[in-house]
């Protein structure tokens, strides 16, 4: 690493960062122009593809454990930016820092979803320590307002745009699925939190209506099993569980359509994706989807209903040429909002605001 560049270190504590390891790789390729980038994950299994992606990458990689400390406090990175997938990850981490006397930056990459008196008062005394407290979305600042976090920096997630590396007819031939079929795709980890229930039930009201439609579910998770055994209830042939993908975008690129029915989400990243490509999305009227999306979105639904999920992506299948310009018109919003160069410019900023109040006091 070069002196003369800041080194920020990115850490997580989350046992399955998924979307969170998603988010920290993509911001430091984005910062790596001008800063040195350290990536903090724990070692354990479902952190290990992270690891080892970042240091393939060229990142310093740093396993969250009994030797964390020292590396802390012998490097002080410029800044600490802990990423928290949900309210009670990320404490010690923030505290770490504190301790070190190193500027603490905390994103919280969902809404505010604590209940329990004891996890609401850790997480407040862990947020009051950190220098920012960062959010993915407005939607989910209004959370945080209403909690009495009256000052949370909005920094919205932003993405690089997805590159398949095989043609449409391609990925559909290794699939086994026909070029004149319809694919609906959705890539989610199998949480309640996701809708997959929903989107199932959905698939059933789709399929008696509409002839060739094949559902792909992209994902792992603890709900994965119970999904099938659903499916399997419904009589569900036309749904295939891929499991964890490596080649994302080329499923996106061969899709028609995606679907993502969760019940709450910071601002999701599965969206910025298909919106990126101009894949046509069919979602849930939550939070920071709409703002992905825009309020003005045609194919948003109210979350956990069945059938107005079925009508909005039989109505999108249908559409033909105006659903591909709702995509075209996704594709444009992506770029003038939500780009990981955007991002990290706006979180650039932020660090050195932090490493300046730093130095004043």
């Amino acid at each position: 690493m070069t002196s003369d560049r800041p080194l920020i270190a990115l850490a997580t504590d989350s046992a399955v960062p998924s979307g969170v390891g998603e988010h920290m790789l993509t911001l430091a390729r984005a910062l790596s122009p001008t800063h040195d980038i350290a990536l903090v994950f724990p070692p354990n299994n479902d952190a290990a593809r992270f690891i080892s992606r970042g240091s393939e990458a060229g990142f310093e990689t740093v396993r969250l454990d009994d030797a964390f400390a020292g590396w802390l406090k012998t490097l002080r990175p410029a800044i600490l930016h802990v990423h928290a997938g949900i309210g009670w990850e990320g404490h010690d981490l923030v505290e770490a820092g504190w301790n070190v006397g190193i500027p603490v930056v905390r994103t919280e990459h969902l809404p505010y979803l604590l209940t329990d008196p004891d996890q609401k008062s850790r997480h407040r005394i862990a947020a009051n320590l950190a220098d920012t407290l960062v959010v993915v979305s407005d939607a989910a600042a209004e959370s945080y307002l209403a909690q009495g976090f009256a000052h949370t920096l909005t920094i919205r997630n932003g993405i690089d745009t997805p590159v398949a590396r095989r043609t449409r007819s391609q990925t559909r031939a290794a699939l086994a699925i026909a070029d004149e079929s319809q694919i609906v795709i959705t890539v989610a980890r199998f949480t309640a939190q996701k809708g997959h229930a929903c989107l199932l039930r959905a698939a059933e009201e789709v399929t008696r209506e509409l002839q060739d439609v094949v559902f792909l579910l992209v994902g792992d998770g603890p709900d994965r099993e119970a999904m099938q055994i659903l499916a399997t209830s419904l009589e569900l042939s036309n749904v295939a569980f891929l499991g964890k993908r490596t080649d994302v975008p080329d499923l996106l690129a061969a899709a028609d359509l995606f679907v993502l029915p969760s019940l709450f989400e910071g601002l999701p990243l599965a969206v910025l994706e298909a919106m990126a490509l101009a894949l046509p999305v069919v979602a849930t009227r939550i939070g920071g989807t709409i703002e992905a999306l825009g309020s003005d979105h045609p194919f948003l639904v109210s979350a956990g209903e069945p059938s107005p999920l079925a009508a909005a992506i039989v109505a999108a299948l249908a559409k033909g040429a105006t659903s591909q310009a709702v995509g075209y018109t996704e594709r444009k919003r992506f770029e003038e909002r939500f780009t990981a160069t955007r991002m990290g410019q706006e979180t650039a900023s932020l660090y050195r605001a932090a490493s300046e109040r730093m130095c004043v006091a």
